[in-house]
């Protein structure tokens, strides 16, 4: 994991700083994207790394819905760590910014399966409001 980190920071950082913010033939590239690197620690079991790099991220910045739905990727990092009432808040808001994304993503599926089932009483009927949501999409 140092090594993929090291890497992406000694050689594509210094990319992302020279090209700048845009989304030139979709690419979606620059230093905000740049930070979106949060994934690669949430796959790598790294949810608190990936949440710190998170908080660097302005994802409003970024110049494409699609790229904007990174917060995907927030929300399964807090799911890693079991902390529901975060995971419904960001499922929240990519509901927000592109329900349809939401509702089409398995992995955003399944993460509210599982809120279901474990969910604290105050959250269940937010939860179970956006299944219903997630099921008529």
């Amino acid at each position: 994991m140092q090594q993929a980190r090291r890497r992406l920071e000694q050689r594509a950082l210094p990319l992302a700083r020279t090209a700048g913010e845009g989304n030139i033939q979709w690419t979606v590239f620059g230093p905000t994207n740049w930070r979106c690197t949060m994934s690669v620690e949430m796959l790598a079991g790294e949810a608190g790394e990936g949440l710190r790099l998170a908080d660097q991220v302005d994802t409003s910045r970024l110049p494409s819905r699609e790229r904007q739905f990174t917060c995907l990727e927030v929300a399964r990092c807090y799911h890693q760590r079991r902390d529901d009432a975060a995971v419904l808040v960001h499922l929240l808001g990519l509901e927000g910014l592109a329900p349809k994304d939401l509702s089409r993503s398995p992995v955003a599926r399944a993460m509210v399966r599982d809120l279901q089932l474990r969910v604290r009483p105050a959250f269940r009927r937010k939860v179970d409001a956006l299944a219903n949501r997630l099921e008529r999409a």
